[in-house]
């Protein structure tokens, strides 16, 4: 085609981004319904990944408290055989805190309640602090929890989630013997951990458990 002649008018070219109606593009080639569908893709996917994100921070924070657990019982066992002495760990609220202390056997007889408010059994001065609100001891409040240690039946005392025989401390020998129990953590919502001792042995096992199912997992 021939040039136009010169003097003759020349239409301006089109504006770039600018509205040609109904399905107007932006810059770049997207369409605003285009810009929209993302906005609305988005949103759904971080719908559907939020319950999981919070069950993954349920899961990481029950697991990290009885590791926590699990770490006192260890370092207690370790004092004991360590200075040859019998002792206690039990958990108690200190101000606004909580911790496990450790205490000594005084009179020969094993760490008891009564004699540790009497100060026969004293503390060796050895704390664990438990600066965590998440997660403590506890159980599942609202329907029957499974009995780890007898299968068909619910747990009894919902009120006493710190077992060890009859006594909530559990005790140590200078020869790394334990007092049988169990410590029960809750984090007050749909999820529980049961940190287990073995007596003679010491040996420590936790399990899992989730409101609703029928028993505890690994």
């Amino acid at each position: 085609m021939g040039r136009r002649p010169c003097g003759s008018p020349c239409p301006p070219p089109p504006a770039r981004g600018r509205s040609r109606g109904p399905g107007s593009r932006l810059t770049g080639g997207a369409t605003l319904a285009d810009a929209l569908a993302v906005v609305a893709i988005a949103s759904a996917a971080a719908a559907v990944a939020a319950p999981s994100i919070k069950n993954l921070q349920e899961a990481v924070a029950i697991r990290s408290a009885a590791s926590q657990v699990t770490a006192a019982f260890f370092r207690a066992r370790a004092y004991a055989i360590a200075r040859g002495v019998y002792v206690g760990m039990k958990f108690r609220r200190n101000g606004n805190s909580y911790e496990w202390t450790l205490y000594q056997d005084g009179n020969g007889n094993g760490i008891r309640t009564a004699e540790i408010n009497r100060g026969v059994d004293r503390p060796v001065g050895v704390f664990y602090p438990w600066n965590r609100n998440d997660v403590r001891p506890g159980i599942l409040s609202g329907q029957p929890v499974p009995d780890p240690s007898s299968f068909g039946q619910s747990l009894d005392r919902p009120d006493d989630p710190i077992r060890f025989n009859s006594s909530d401390i559990c005790s140590f020998s200078p020869q790394g013997e334990s007092t049988p129990g169990s410590v029960y953590l809750w984090d007050g919502h749909d999820r529980m951990a049961v940190v287990r001792v073995y007596g003679r042995s010491a040996k420590v096992r936790t399990l899992y458990y989730r409101r609703g199912e029928s028993e505890w997992k690994p």
